[in-house]
């Protein structure tokens, strides 16, 4: 058998790793992974969760004292500015584990020289030209063809991207901070610069305007000029994640390729390594009962309650009465207010759980919703949701 991973960036490299490693003991299973060396990695996605680091550590072994990995470690999330009664909260990962901050560009150097699986330099456009039993196509979403993707509502859809030159030694953590036009992670990085993306809605405030916003707002962190970057972004999910083509062959789709959201709560690299995951056993051994139904379904199931959890973060407004968050609130409201037994069912249960009993049940893997597990869940709702029901 020969896997194929086309496409070089986050979703490609990690695809990549996954399978190289997972299928070492495996007799003639062979992974190769083509990419166009003269494509960047897209430049955002550079905070993990816990699983990230986890493949990483058990693959290639890397340590915090070298630091190969050009890594900085990250506890959780700290909310500022989402709520005018509690101005930090905390999304928090558990003390016993830990995530990361990744430069993608160096990670991707780094994954492609690991030797578990082959590489070769290629810019394919045409995946028939490519020889394998199974491709994962991570070639981006550039040129998509709309009618085969279902448009998510996303209060965000612009981001400016810049690098300051100054640094905080203690942040630990990933910054998300509210602004009037939206919100902007701040992420430290380890060559002691740190990462800023200010994310906006550009059918509320102009390019212009949100670049003004961003200088006044965070230029004191800028000695020099920011020179940010500017990326328009849409909200999408992939009717056909995966399916048999004509020749017989097994295509699954991954990173931009397959879905899109907007990278509150770092989702986005988790979300690659756990599809590379759960199209294990239909790839490998092909023990996935109805192999395209089922995991179509369960991609729409896990891609829709992430969805769900993010636009939760936005429906009680933030410290700013602006035209982008009274949207926000009143968009996403609307959405809550159709039935969703499902996440309803796990709000119940949190709100009547203290934070003791949440940990003994992430413990056991008793409730999970999306990629969060019963603490983060009620971390959100302690935090920021009950403060709108009082």
């Amino acid at each position: 058998m020969k896997i194929v991973i086309v496409g070089g960036g986050n979703a490609g490299v990690w695809t990549a790793l996954h399978y190289g490693y997972y299928t070492q003991n495996i007799k003639d299973v062979e992974v190769e992974l083509i990419f166009n060396p003269n494509i960047d990695p897209v430049p955002v996605g550079q905070g993990t969760l816990v699983s990230a680091l986890q493949l990483l550590e058990t693959a290639c072994g890397p340590n915090w004292y070298t630091n190969e990995v050009r890594a900085t470690p990250k506890f959780g999330i700290v909310y500022e500015n989402w709520n005018k009664k509690n101005k930090d909260i905390l999304s928090f990962i558990n003390f016993n584990s830990l995530a990361m901050h990744i430069d993608p560009k160096h990670l991707q150097k780094y994954i492609l020289n690991s030797g578990w699986f082959g590489v070769k330099e290629e810019n394919v456009t045409d995946l028939d030209a490519v020889d394998a039993d199974v491709i994962f196509d991570c070639r981006g979403n550039v040129d998509k063809d709309h009618a085969q993707y279902e448009d998510l509502y996303c209060p965000v859809n612009s981001v400016l991207l810049a690098t300051s030159p100054i640094s905080d030694s203690s942040q630990n953590w990933t910054r998300a901070v509210a602004t009037p036009d939206g919100w902007t992670f701040v992420i430290p990085n380890a060559e002691k610069t740190t990462s800023y993306g200010y994310l906006y809605n550009k059918d509320i405030t102009s390019l212009k305007d949100a670049s003004a916003n961003f200088s006044e707002i965070f230029g004191e962190e800028f000695p020099n000029e920011m020179k940010p970057v500017n990326m328009n972004f849409d909200s999408y999910m992939s009717k056909e994640p995966v399916r048999i083509d004509s020749n017989g062959r097994k295509i699954i789709l991954n990173g931009n390729r397959l879905s899109f959201l907007e990278p509150l709560e770092a989702t986005a690299i988790e979300f690659y390594i756990w599809w590379a995951r759960n199209t294990y056993e239909w790839v490998v051994n092909g023990t996935v009962d109805n192999g395209v139904n089922e995991l179509t379904s369960i991609f729409n199931k896990h891609m829709k309650e992430i969805h769900t959890f993010i636009l939760w973060h936005y429906t009680n407004g933030s410290l700013y009465d602006t035209p982008f968050w009274k949207s926000a609130k009143e968009k996403t409201t609307t959405i809550f207010e159709q039935p969703n037994e499902i996440f309803q069912s796990v709000v119940n249960t949190i709100k009547l759980m203290n934070h003791h009993d949440c940990r003994a049940a992430d413990y056991h893997s008793a409730l999970v919703y999306g990629q969060w597990q019963s603490m983060n869940i009620k971390n959100w709702y302690d935090g920021y949701i009950k403060f709108g029901e009082e």
